[in-house]
Formats: structure tokens, sequence, C-alpha cells
């Protein structure tokens, strides 16, 4: 029997892209200041030897996010601001999500913490992660002796 370790994180990220119970969350925000819990989508993805997040931040400034790797977690944080008000109307209706969020997975793998690289492009963030020697193998060469 194997042991898997619990995320709350993770469970509360499901729960919250549910869309029956986002519409609760919805009805409990605040709609007029747009003041939503919101968290950039994630998708993680197993390449041969390496890991690669991607996240879709539009909005976020990039050099304002924080990328840490603990162990075998990730954990991004950032925040994506309001746009400036107009000075000579109110806000009838905000449907764009603004604040802070963090998002955390557990990675499968171990991998090489020092060679973990992010860009950011077109509002997506990648962060490519390398896999620990030991999970990404090695060829063994065969030696022909005649």
């Amino acid at each position: 029997m194997a042991l898997i370790r619990w995320n709350a994180g993770d469970e509360m990220d499901a729960f919250t892209r549910d869309p029956f119970f986002r519409r609760l969350f919805d009805l409990a925000s605040d709609r007029a200041t747009g003041d939503y819990v919101w968290y950039p989508a994630l998708d993680l993805v197993e390449e041969k030897d390496r890991l690669v997040a991607y996240l879709e931040m539009p909005g976020v400034d990039p050099a304002q996010v924080q990328i840490q790797l603990q162990g075998d977690q990730l954990t991004i944080k950032g925040e994506r601001k309001a746009e400036t008000k107009s000075e000579q109307g109110k806000m009838l209706k905000r449907e764009h999500v603004v604040g802070a969020f963090t998002r955390s997975v557990q990675l499968p793998y171990p991998v090489q913490a020092e060679k973990v690289m992010a860009s950011y492009r077109n509002g997506v963030m990648t962060i490519h992660l390398p896999k620990a020697e030991a999970h990404v193998g090695r060829q063994i060469p065969v030696e022909v002796v005649k």
C-alpha cells in the first residue's frame, strides 16, 4: 500500500474551479469592486527529461511574480492589479478578476533546482523544471566485443 501526501491547496484549487461552486463564490464576492478569488490556470506537462509548467497570467507583471521550489513543491505567487479607473465615470460592471494569487503544485519527481528557468510570453508563464538525474535515466552503451 502506497502513502500519498494530501495537499489541501490542490483540493481547494479544484474546488474553486468547479463551475457549480464557482457560482457560489461569485455570489459571495463583492461584484462592485471586483474582489474575486482567482488562480491562474496551470498545466503541468512531463517530457522525457523535464517537467514544464504553463500558467495563464494575462495582465500580471512578470517581474513581480515569485517562483519558489522547496523540495518537490512548486509555488507561484503574484498579483493582477486593477487598471486605473476613469476620472470621468464610475465602474458599472467589472468582470476582470484582480488580486493576489498563490498556486502550489506537488511535482511527481525531484528536479534540479539550480537549473529551473522561467519565461513569460503573451500572458503565459512557462517554467522549465529539469528532472533530477535519477529520474531521467541514462542510455547504457553496449560494447561489441569481437
